[in-house]
């Protein structure tokens, strides 16, 4: 019976792995926690509080932690840039690497720079809205032997590293690595409302009139006629482009540094079929009989090893820079308001809405995540609209009373 109530006692005495062994000390206001790694080395931290109470309270947020992961073998707290960097290179087998070297970049020039030397498991929200401010009062933060001035940072911008300091923070939450995401707690900074800018459907003719004869011409009307993403059009190839209709599969984007290339389309709502409008079709066929006689002109030369449908004279892929830039000439050049080649994509979908074109499919076609997506967008347009439809209604059903 005494052997029994003593291996009982053991077995309640037993630790689980990691959880390390505390001794505390005979004043009661310190204490020790020891542990060690498999490879046999042994590692000690010693604590101190003001009462008994407060030193057991940090011996057991030291087991804790040691539980967790969240001390170093050294025995140093896990800090938010030990925990980053390695988050951030488990994270690039998750996301396109154009999505991929957005989040690094963030990282490396925002997050670890501001809050990397906090332990992870002492981040507050407060810490996260206190570095989110300085960027956007006083720029990125100060990376030794970095000689480049210091701009205050938008606010889109300081959103945008919040987004990836709370998707870093989410995985540490399911792993057990941290009680909350303090990320999520945190206020983003404020943003005022940009209006939505786009062009009329005159303005869009007449751009599209005058550039017709362009290189650029073909892929100016199938971003007008179609909504199509600068990336999308870019990643185009010959099969997706046939009986009238067009397939989004691929994107032109960032795959290395300065480096573009094709990848995956942004979401599953992006791969989409969608008939081709008639001046679509148009452009390109265009397209079509300008690059058979820039091959052929080209001959051996020719570099184009995709099938793409907008190469350069050469077949090299059309760089999306390029194209933004040589969009805010010609719109200074026809006279037409400037606006970014990404407002194409906006217009699209203002002609549609002004045609009467349901919402729904509007969503459908522009490859949106949902129909709040379009709705949102488009929010400041759609009242405008509605005299319209009232307009309508009192036409179908034999005007005023």
């Amino acid at each position: 019976m005494v052997k029994s109530t003593e291996r009982k006692a053991k077995s309640e005495r037993r630790r689980s792995p990691g959880e390390g062994t505390v001794y505390p000390f005979r004043d009661g206001h310190r204490g020790a926690i020891t542990w060690t790694d498999p490879d046999g080395t042994r590692h000690k931290r010693t604590v101190s509080g003001r009462t008994s109470d407060e030193a057991r309270g940090r011996l057991d947020d030291l087991r804790r932690e040691l539980r967790l992961g969240l001390l170093t073998p050294s025995g140093q707290a896990v800090t938010v840039g030990d925990y980053l960097s390695g988050w951030i290179e488990r994270h690039r087998v998750r996301v396109r690497p154009s999505t991929w070297l957005t989040a690094e970049s963030y990282v490396r020039v925002y997050l670890i720079p501001a809050l990397g030397r906090r332990p992870l498991a002492r981040l507050t929200a407060v810490d996260v809205e206190t570095a989110l401010a300085a960027f956007v009062r006083d720029g990125r933060p100060v990376v030794s032997g970095d000689k480049r001035a210091r701009r205050p940072v938008s606010p889109v911008t300081a959103r945008h590293v919040r987004a990836i300091l709370r998707r870093a923070l989410s995985d540490a939450q399911r792993a057990g690595l941290v009680g909350r995401n303090v990320a999520a707690d945190a206020a983003p900074p404020h943003v005022e409302h940009r209006p939505i800018t786009y062009l009329s459907a005159r303005d869009l003719g007449r751009l599209l009139t005058a550039t017709a004869d362009e290189d650029l011409g073909p892929l100016y009307a199938l971003a007008a006629t179609t909504g199509l993403r600068r990336g999308e059009l870019l990643g185009l190839t010959w099969p997706d482009v046939a009986d009238g209709r067009l397939t989004v599969r691929r994107s032109m984007g960032r795959v290395k540094g300065n480096a573009w290339g094709l990848g995956e389309v942004k979401s599953a709502r992006s791969r989409r079929t969608i008939p081709l409008p008639a001046r679509a079709r148009q452009a390109i066929e265009t397209a079509r009989t300008r690059q058979r006689f820039a091959r052929n002109a080209a001959g051996a030369a020719w570099q184009d090893r995709d099938g793409l449908v907008f190469t350069d004279t050469v077949g090299r892929p059309v760089l999306p820079e390029f194209v933004s830039h040589r969009f805010a000439r010609d719109c200074a050049r026809t006279g037409v308001p400037r606006i970014r080649f990404h407002d194409l994509r906006h217009s699209a979908a203002t002609t549609l809405l002004a045609a009467g074109v349901p919402l729904a499919v509007i969503s459908e076609w522009l490859g949106h995540s949902g129909i709040a997506i379009t709705a949102s967008a488009y929010a400041a347009i759609v009242p405008e609209l509605l005299t319209d439809a009232a307009d309508a209604m009192d036409r179908a059903l034999g005007g005023e009373l």
